[in-house]
């Protein structure tokens, strides 16, 4: 099961190198982060089915959060818009 999902800043740009990780989930998480690419896309790995929370902090320290639901039927997606 997979979290796909791009970090935007609020003109809808790409956020670069924007740190993207679990805050929680159906079960205990390790305690790892990503980095966006250059087009500011991501893909995280859910170990399991269910709700997951998930942060998001740009290289400039902007930090937002936002909840995605993993079915195990297909991949989530879930974006993530910088306010600055």
């Amino acid at each position: 099961m997979v979290i796909n999902g791009i970090v935007r800043d609020r003109s809808g740009r790409p956020v670069a190198q924007a740190r993207v990780y679990f805050l929680s989930g159906p079960v205990p998480l390790p305690d790892i982060a990503l980095l966006t690419g250059a087009d500011g896309t991501f893909r995280l790995a859910a170990p399991v089915a269910g709700s997951y929370s998930l942060g998001c902090t740009t290289p400039d320290g902007e930090s937002v959060s936002r909840a995605v639901e993993v079915t195990g039927e297909a991949d989530a997606s879930v974006s993530f818009e910088i306010p600055y």
